[in-house]
């Protein structure tokens, strides 16, 4: 064979690649562990590659300074196609320009689509504007934790709303135990257990669509109230360590994040049958039905506007974001990996984790009565006063009215501000 016709045959082949090859996409993931990324990247090999012929490369970031790395890789047009974060992230990318206004580029139908498939709660919080920048990927919720054993034996039932939990806490306290509150409570971002007290009462932190402060309004003082007057009226812990704390029973009634069901369910055997998932303590509102609306909150995924290959990520994150692919993920992540599991934002998906099938009824209703926080520009701005509203009641002994005037004043400037800076990106 002639050297002219081994080249030949050598660039043909060539060619053959680079016209079969499919089109390549880059995913920036954040907060997930190596072992779940390559459980990830073993589903798009087994499954999303062969059927689309698109194929994908994942980087995982640690939270801290996520958010600074990806504003740094827009500037400088060297982002990857997929971008995950918190929501306000990226809404805040959005409202820069930086990712895509999926419904824009795709069409309602193909975002709706995907929608309908993640809770409600996150897909309303995520609308900006009549922008939809992101989907949810993981959703966190606060909900409550009971130890069924000893409230079984002190004949107390689980409590369904907060005047039910006032009810039996002086009994818990005779007995040295308490309710005790983990993430949402002082120690762990008081914010958000006052902003769902709050909305259970009706009330709320920032009217989305004038952007102006409802601290000050009947409804979300009456919340914020009733959050710390679970310490200063109701006794409940300001300090204590969770796990340690529901393990041994001293706080047999516990509000905490959904990440938490893991510490008990797979480090603590000793417990099980003893104890349960529920519904957080509700606020019954004035037409007699029990609010339990809690806070949640989460991972979420967009696409870059400088994306390469655009239609190859949406269809990435339509096959990632299925029904079928989550359930297999949150299935596959505690059966690989000893002492994990994830909350993935599908509803199918919360009806596959390898749970009792109570604790995922449980978790289920609390995710669909439950919202994520709205984004706002200035939100990160609440977020401080309230946690600061929240420290001048209980630690320099102002009235909650007054704490919440001083919240309200600053968040008032802080929006304005915001307000004005945004005016540049519409």
């Amino acid at each position: 064979m002639t050297r002219r016709v081994t080249f030949t045959l050598a660039l043909i082949l060539l060619l053959s690649v680079a016209v079969w090859a499919g089109p390549k996409i880059e995913v920036w993931e954040v907060g997930l562990a190596n072992e779940t990324i390559s459980i990830i990247k073993d589903l798009i090999a087994q499954d999303f590659t062969p059927k689309t012929g698109i194929e994908v490369s994942i980087s995982v970031f640690p939270w801290e300074g996520m958010f600074n790395k990806v504003l740094l890789a827009m500037a400088s047009n060297s982002t990857p196609d997929i971008i995950a974060g918190a929501p306000d992230h990226l809404v805040e990318y959005g409202v820069r320009s930086g990712v895509l206004d999926l419904k824009e580029n795709f069409g309602a139908a193909r975002v709706q689509a995907v929608e309908k498939k993640l809770y409600p709660g996150t897909t309303r919080a995520l609308n900006f504007r009549g922008n939809t920048f992101d989907f949810v990927e993981n959703a966190g919720v606060i909900v409550g934790y009971y130890r069924t054993d000893i409230l079984r034996d002190l004949g107390m039932a689980i409590p369904k709303t907060w005047n039910d939990l006032h009810a039996i806490q002086p009994k818990l306290k005779a007995r040295n135990m308490s309710a005790g509150w983990g993430y949402g409570g002082i120690n762990g971002g008081p914010e958000w257990g006052s902003y769902l007290m709050m909305k259970q009462n009706n009330g709320s932190w920032v009217d989305g669509e004038t952007y102006k402060s409802k601290l000050l309004e009947d409804n979300s003082v009456q919340g914020f109230k009733n959050y710390v007057e679970l310490y200063t009226k109701h006794g409940l812990p300001q300090e204590g360590i969770s796990f340690q704390m529901f393990k041994t029973g001293e706080w047999p009634v516990l509000m905490d994040i959904s990440a938490f069901y893991a510490n008990v369910y797979l480090a603590a055997p000793e417990l099980s049958g003893k104890w349960q998932v529920g519904l957080i303590p509700g606020t019954v509102r004035q037409d007699g039905s029990i609010s339990h609306e809690s806070f949640m909150g989460g991972s979420t995924l967009g696409i870059a506007k400088n994306a390469k290959n655009k239609e190859a990520a949406f269809k990435y994150l339509e096959w990632y974001l299925s029904d079928e692919v989550q359930s297999q993920l949150v299935k596959l992540v505690p059966e690989k990996i000893k002492g994990a599991m994830i909350f993935s934002g599908n509803m199918a998906a919360t009806k596959s984790l390898p749970i009792p099938d109570n604790d995922k009824q449980m978790f289920y209703e609390q995710l669909n009565v439950s919202n994520a926080f709205s984004y706002f520009p200035g939100g990160s701005a609440v977020q401080r006063e309230l946690n600061f509203a929240v420290h001048n009641v209980l630690q320099k002994k102002i009235a909650p009215e007054e704490a919440l005037k001083i919240a309200a004043k600053n968040t008032e400037q802080e929006l304005s501000r915001k307000q004005k800076e945004y005016q540049i990106y519409r």
